[in-house]
């Protein structure tokens, strides 16, 4: 099914697009600024060969970049942005050792708010980092013992383990952790894009805003497809440095870059949604390929917060200063999440949202040409110019001219039927088949008539963490949900009233879930990809397909999912991918318990025996409980309940 289109009808708006580019990388200046020197030619990401010993060795610190001619201190990884790729060859037992050295010397304490004034204002450092295997299925907290096989040194988890996908874990400046992602552990790790990323809480969106993110390609079945194996694999991480807010200081002529030079260190710079859209670091890269070539395109959002509708139009010219908003060119998507599509979805729009993968193949046109990547967003709905695809014989010969099979995909994707544990019954679960809503989850649930109105400083600059100790405010209102709020509550405020964790379930079950937003929000959870249920979204596939990422909004109302929780115990998160949303509390803390483990699912029992859940409410907890009849009215406000709220 084909998108509706999201550019403005309006012919020729290329350079209408191209200039709002140049203002926003000017500022507010009246001089738009364009990049320096000759085009950039696109590149993919280098790649991260691992040392003698097996190991990939990451180092986030903070390096010089240039973007647009100027300079720039930033903290990445391997002192480029983005991070080096991760590729890992076909197998069916395999351990990817990586280790994370945090190069930084101190920590640096910021202040985190924003949300529109209405957030809390907390205080974070900055330096402080872990490592986010984004879209593996892999065990959450630590890697299973292997014979031969003990983390030695520093960094290791307890009992002379590896970390495995730890977010929980913290790495300060001078320290390193040591990470082995088993990907087969529970059968052969599906195929596809993902990627990695810092992830610690209060920290997230400044370190990756400053373009600390890679790719990790697990290959398989879907690199041998005929029409994919021998396509060109352009790689393409949208980063959002904020090159063009005010609080973002280049580096002056003869500043050697260093902890106290740092460019992009202000909170308000990841919340700006004005940020150009780079391409593995570079401003409008040039893609040079050749008439007829099928051009497979591995695209990764690793920016925030805006998401974009991505088009491939004619150009009027040879550098997209002019193209055709009228016409545009259908792009087949094959994969998502990296996860393979149980069929096409052709559209001429990529929704591309934060922490998206999206697989995609094109076949370039037959003559000469150029093509204007454009993307789109809600304050930009003309559009501004990503990169320029010149499509040129002088490129060479194409290395594959024939799209592929529906079919082919269709026999390698995962089923959308699997046997699940149901409310305690093995069944053949699917969509259709479970018809129980489980659990809901309403990301950002607003209070009618009334908005938290902390004190927000002037400026977000560096801050005391004794003066946030993110405790509990015995004067903060019951019948407020705190903004941002998955479900009327915030990560800080249930990890200061001690809950274990925020949602518990066993593992090998299987749920229905059913998701709302009060605008619009990427709703993301680690460790088990999830079935998207069919939709009628016209941004994204609206048949059943797995995801781990997926934008849900308002205006199309509730989202069903099936989560299937397989074989790996223990404490992962879900939350908003737009990671300044995450970091002031949009985000929960999930466990997954073995069977019949009452001490991991229950906080405690009531007066007849019964089990208090973990994810329930402590009986002191009164906001906790207004937050529950507010999560169940949603999107409806609450009944008064003058036990609660008062008269």
């Amino acid at each position: 099914m084909k998108q509706r289109n999201l550019a403005l009808p309006i012919r020729r708006a290329g350079r209408y697009a191209f200039l709002l580019l140049s203002a926003a990388l000017g500022g507010c200046s009246d001089e738009a600024e364009t990049p320096a020197g000759p085009p950039e030619i696109f590149e993919n990401p280098p790649e991260l060969a691992p040392n003698a010993a097996g190991v990939h060795e990451l180092r986030l610190a903070p390096s010089e970049v240039k973007i647009g001619g100027k300079r720039y201190c930033l903290r990445t990884y391997n002192g480029s942005i983005p991070g080096p790729t991760i590729r890992v060859a076909a197998g069916t037992d395999r351990k990817v050792r990586v280790n994370l050295h945090n190069d930084f010397e101190r920590s640096d304490y910021r202040l985190v708010a924003g949300a529109a004034n209405t957030s809390a204002v907390t205080c974070h450092d900055f330096n402080l980092t872990n490592l986010h295997a984004h879209g593996l299925h892999v065990q959450p907290n630590y890697a299973t013992p292997a014979a031969g096989d003990s983390c030695e040194g520093s960094g290791c988890g307890p009992d002379a383990r590896y970390h495995a996908d730890d977010v929980l874990h913290e790495v300060p400046p001078g320290e390193m952790a040591q990470y082995r992602w088993d990907l087969d552990e529970d059968g052969t790790h599906h195929a596809g894009f993902n990627w990695y990323h810092p992830h610690i809480h209060g920290s997230t969106a400044i370190q990756v805003t400053n373009g600390a993110a890679g790719t990790l390609i697990i290959e398989g079945d879907l690199d041998e497809v005929p029409g994919i194996a021998k396509a060109k694999e352009r790689i393409m991480v949208l980063g959002g440095v904020p090159i063009n807010v005010e609080s973002t200081r280049p580096l002056a002529d003869g500043e050697a870059c260093s902890e106290d030079t740092l460019s992009a260190n202000d909170f308000e710079a990841a919340e700006d949604d004005s940020k150009p859209t780079l391409v593995n670091g570079k401003l409008l890269p040039h893609i040079k390929t050749s008439p007829n070539q099928v051009e497979r395109l591995r695209i990764v959002h690793a920016g925030t917060p805006n998401e974009l509708g991505m088009k491939l139009h004619p150009s009027e010219d040879p550098t997209c200063g002019s193209f055709d908003t009228l016409h545009s060119i259908e792009i087949t998507q094959i994969a998502r999440d990296g996860i393979t599509l149980p069929k096409f979805y052709v559209s001429d729009t990529m929704w591309v949202s934060p922490g998206y993968r999206i697989e995609a193949v094109v076949k370039m046109p037959a003559e000469k040409t150029t093509l204007c990547l454009v993307g789109r967003r809600p304050s930009d709905l003309a559009g501004s110019l990503v990169a320029i695809f010149d499509v040129d014989p002088e490129n060479g010969a194409p290395t594959e001219t024939n799209m592929p099979e529906e079919s082919a995909l269709a026999a390698i994707a995962p089923p959308t039927t699997f046997m699940g544990k149901v409310d305690g019954q093995m069944m053949e679960a699917s969509c259709e088949s479970v018809d129980k809503i489980h659990q809901k989850i309403a990301l950002l649930v607003p209070t009618p008539g009334e908005q938290p109105d902390p004190e927000k400083p002037a400026e977000l600059g560096s801050c005391n963490p004794s003066d946030h100790m993110h405790g509990i405010d015995p004067d903060a209102p019951t019948c407020i949900c705190p903004a941002p709020n998955i479900s009327c509550r915030r990560f800080d405020d249930r990890r200061a009233w001690g809950y274990r964790s925020d949602r518990v379930m066993e593992v090998g079950t299987t749920e229905k879930w059913e998701i709302r937003a009060f605008d619009g929000h990427p709703f993301h959870i680690h460790i088990n990809p999830y079935l998207v249920c069919a939709n009628d979204s016209n941004k994204e596939p609206n048949f059943p397909h797995w995801r781990d990422t997926f934008w849900v909004q308002a205006e199309d109302g509730p989202r069903q999912i099936l989560t299937n929780f397989r074989k790996f115990s223990g404490q992962f998160v879900l939350h908003c991918h737009k990671l300044n949303h995450e970091d002031m509390g949009m985000m929960e803390l999930v466990e997954i318990c073995p069977e019949g483990d009452t001490a991991c699912l229950c906080q405690g029992t009531d007066a007849a025996g019964n089990c208090i859940s973990q994810a329930g409410c402590k009986a002191e907890d009164l906001q906790c409980q207004f937050a529950k009849e507010a999560t169940d009215a949603f999107p409806l406000p609450p009944a008064p309940n003058p036990a609660l709220c008062g008269p």
